[in-house]
């Protein structure tokens, strides 16, 4: 890729793939890269696939020039070989997030113990930047055609890759990437205005920001109950299950295929999914 399609960028050496970052970001950016590194090293061995990567690591000023997602800050494909990842804290980050007082003080506890700073406030980008991997199992999926045929299982799938690097790569960061989800999916959901399969199917990203990530709260701690149910076989059985398929399934046959060919874990979530 030519460095002419980035001319506002500057490019990182070092990586096997291209790598480019927002002036100002290059230090944020080796971090992130090296991330995504040993992630396509991980994945590519466990699907016995390699695809093509590109990284754009950004700051708010480049963000609507480069990447497709409106908000700052939510890591995406722009295309099926380009990341976009934001090199610096995001509000719509902590917006996520509610204030400590208005959490249960067990849980108040387990986001400052994960995500505490010396200042006495709590930053989520530790777990934003873990979403890279997320991101990158996207492009797997893509350049593969691993035909996953829901919207929702495709992000399952990529929560999944996520859950099983971390455990595999990055151990140390598994409190960072567990918590901020398990307090969100433990929150009620009055407020919220889709809360089904159906509907994230129907709506996908046009949920809205904040609904988006409830759903994707749920898909990551439903990706940590498959794994810790069958490990990185579970994963493995999800790829091989639709790689190159393009079957139209009813849910009826979805769930059977789910049970019978990847783990009956990956079937409840359909199955068990609060209406």
């Amino acid at each position: 890729m030519s460095l002419k399609q980035y001319p506002n960028l500057i490019e990182l050496s070092g990586f096997p793939f291209p790598v480019y970052a927002s002036a100002g970001t290059e230090q944020r950016a080796q971090s992130i890269a090296a991330r995504c590194r040993n992630a396509h090293d991980f994945l590519s061995s466990t699907f016995e696939f390699e695809p093509q990567v590109c990284v754009l690591v950004l700051r708010p000023e480049d963000w609507s020039e480069y990447a497709t997602f409106p908000v700052y800050g939510m890591p995406h494909y722009t295309d099926e070989r380009t990341l976009a990842v934001a090199g610096q804290e995001s509000g719509f980050w902590q917006s996520m997030s509610p204030p400590a007082e208005a959490l249960p003080p067990e849980a108040a506890h387990a986001m400052k113990a994960a995500y505490g700073q010396t200042d006495g406030s709590v930053s989520l980008s530790p777990f934003f930047d873990l979403l890279a991997v997320h991101e990158l199992g996207h492009l797997f999926q893509f350049q593969a055609t691993c035909q996953l045929p829901r919207l929702w299982l495709a992000e399952l799938f990529c929560n999944l890759c996520l859950h099983a690097y971390t455990v595999a790569v990055e151990p140390e960061l598994l409190p960072a990437l567990e918590t901020f989800p398990r307090m969100v999916a433990s929150l009620g959901v009055a407020e919220l205005r889709y809360r089904s399969l159906a509907d994230f199917e129907r709506l996908y990203v046009e949920v809205g920001a904040q609904n988006y990530g409830w759903y994707q709260c749920r898909f990551h701690v439903a990706a940590k109950h498959i794994y810790e149910a069958g490990g990185v076989e579970a994963l493995q059985r999800l790829w091989r299950a639709f790689l190159g398929s393009d079957e139209k399934l009813s849910d009826e046959q979805l769930a059977a295929r789910l049970r019978e060919d990847v783990h009956p874990t990956v079937e409840h979530v359909l199955t068990a999914w609060p209406a």
